[in-house]
Protein backbone atom coordinates (compact mmCIF):
# COMPACT_ATOMS: atom_id res chain seq x y z
CA UNK A 1 0.00 0.00 0.00
CA UNK A 2 2.75 2.46 0.97
CA UNK A 3 4.68 1.63 -2.18
CA UNK A 4 1.63 2.44 -4.32
CA UNK A 5 1.17 5.72 -2.45
CA UNK A 6 4.78 6.67 -3.06
CA UNK A 7 4.49 5.78 -6.75
CA UNK A 8 1.40 8.01 -7.03
CA UNK A 9 3.19 10.79 -5.17
CA UNK A 10 6.22 10.60 -7.44
CA UNK A 11 4.09 10.66 -10.56
CA UNK A 12 2.05 13.59 -9.24
CA UNK A 13 5.22 15.69 -8.96
CA UNK A 14 5.06 16.16 -12.72
CA UNK A 15 8.83 15.79 -12.91
CA UNK A 16 10.07 16.22 -16.45
CA UNK A 17 12.38 13.62 -17.87
CA UNK A 18 15.50 14.38 -19.85
CA UNK A 19 13.45 13.83 -23.00
CA UNK A 20 10.91 16.44 -21.91
CA UNK A 21 8.06 14.10 -21.07
CA UNK A 22 6.61 13.43 -17.63
CA UNK A 23 7.60 10.49 -15.47
CA UNK A 24 5.46 7.47 -16.17
CA UNK A 25 4.80 4.31 -14.14
CA UNK A 26 6.89 2.21 -16.53
CA UNK A 27 9.91 4.42 -15.77
CA UNK A 28 9.43 4.58 -12.00
CA UNK A 29 7.86 1.26 -10.96
CA UNK A 30 10.86 -1.01 -11.71
CA UNK A 31 13.14 1.41 -9.86
CA UNK A 32 10.76 1.57 -6.92
CA UNK A 33 10.40 -2.23 -6.83
CA UNK A 34 14.17 -2.53 -6.57
CA UNK A 35 14.82 0.17 -3.94
CA UNK A 36 11.66 0.28 -1.84
CA UNK A 37 12.68 -2.54 0.56
CA UNK A 38 16.01 -0.95 1.50
CA UNK A 39 14.47 2.51 1.84
CA UNK A 40 11.79 1.11 4.13
CA UNK A 41 14.45 -0.61 6.23
CA UNK A 42 16.27 2.71 6.67
CA UNK A 43 12.98 4.44 7.53
CA UNK A 44 12.04 1.78 10.07
CA UNK A 45 15.21 2.66 11.98
CA UNK A 46 13.53 5.99 12.77
CA UNK A 47 10.96 4.29 14.99
CA UNK A 48 13.19 4.43 18.05
CA UNK A 49 13.39 8.20 18.10
CA UNK A 50 14.80 9.35 14.76
CA UNK A 51 18.41 10.36 15.37
CA UNK A 52 20.26 12.61 12.98
CA UNK A 53 22.43 9.64 11.95
CA UNK A 54 19.34 7.61 11.01
CA UNK A 55 17.86 10.54 9.08
CA UNK A 56 21.16 11.03 7.27
CA UNK A 57 21.29 7.35 6.37
CA UNK A 58 17.77 7.52 4.93
CA UNK A 59 18.56 10.63 2.90
CA UNK A 60 21.79 9.08 1.62
CA UNK A 61 20.00 5.85 0.69
CA UNK A 62 17.45 7.90 -1.24
CA UNK A 63 20.16 9.82 -3.06
CA UNK A 64 22.10 6.66 -3.90
CA UNK A 65 18.97 4.97 -5.22
CA UNK A 66 17.88 8.02 -7.20
CA UNK A 67 21.27 8.22 -8.89
CA UNK A 68 20.19 5.19 -10.91
CA UNK A 69 17.61 7.47 -12.56
CA UNK A 70 20.24 9.98 -13.69
CA UNK A 71 19.52 9.09 -17.30
CA UNK A 72 15.85 9.90 -16.72
CA UNK A 73 15.70 12.79 -14.21
CA UNK A 74 18.01 15.78 -14.36
CA UNK A 75 18.87 18.76 -12.23
CA UNK A 76 17.13 19.84 -9.06
CA UNK A 77 14.11 17.65 -9.85
CA UNK A 78 16.09 14.74 -8.48
CA UNK A 79 16.32 16.39 -5.06
CA UNK A 80 12.54 16.91 -4.96
CA UNK A 81 12.10 13.28 -6.02
CA UNK A 82 14.23 12.06 -3.09
CA UNK A 83 12.62 14.48 -0.64
CA UNK A 84 9.14 13.28 -1.56
CA UNK A 85 10.09 9.68 -0.88
CA UNK A 86 11.77 10.53 2.42
CA UNK A 87 8.82 12.65 3.57
CA UNK A 88 6.39 9.81 2.87
CA UNK A 89 8.57 7.29 4.70
CA UNK A 90 9.09 9.58 7.68
CA UNK A 91 5.35 10.17 7.99
CA UNK A 92 4.88 6.41 8.03
CA UNK A 93 7.67 5.34 10.36
CA UNK A 94 8.96 8.21 12.54
CA UNK A 95 7.48 8.46 16.03
CA UNK A 96 5.27 11.42 16.97
CA UNK A 97 8.10 12.65 19.22
CA UNK A 98 10.18 13.41 16.11
CA UNK A 99 8.35 16.61 15.21
CA UNK A 100 11.71 18.26 14.54
CA UNK A 101 12.16 15.93 11.60
CA UNK A 102 9.04 17.05 9.75
CA UNK A 103 10.00 20.69 10.35
CA UNK A 104 13.40 19.94 8.81
CA UNK A 105 11.94 18.05 5.85
CA UNK A 106 9.47 20.84 5.10
CA UNK A 107 12.28 23.41 4.92
CA UNK A 108 13.65 24.54 1.54
CA UNK A 109 17.07 23.97 3.08
CA UNK A 110 16.51 20.22 2.87
CA UNK A 111 16.42 20.31 -0.93
CA UNK A 112 19.84 21.97 -0.84
CA UNK A 113 21.13 19.28 1.55
CA UNK A 114 19.93 16.57 -0.80
CA UNK A 115 21.50 18.25 -3.82
CA UNK A 116 24.76 18.59 -1.86
CA UNK A 117 24.56 14.87 -1.08
CA UNK A 118 24.27 14.10 -4.79
CA UNK A 119 27.36 16.20 -5.48
CA UNK A 120 29.30 14.65 -2.60
CA UNK A 121 28.40 11.04 -3.45
CA UNK A 122 28.53 11.43 -7.23
CA UNK A 123 30.92 14.30 -8.03
CA UNK A 124 31.09 13.40 -11.71
CA UNK A 125 27.35 13.48 -12.19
Amino acid sequence: MLQAQILSLLLSLGTATRTGGALTPDLVQPWLDKHFPSLVTKAQALRDGATWTEVGALLEAGVTAAQELKGVIAGTARAQFVLSIVQALVKEFAPPSATWLMVLLNSPFTLMLIEMAFKRLFPLG
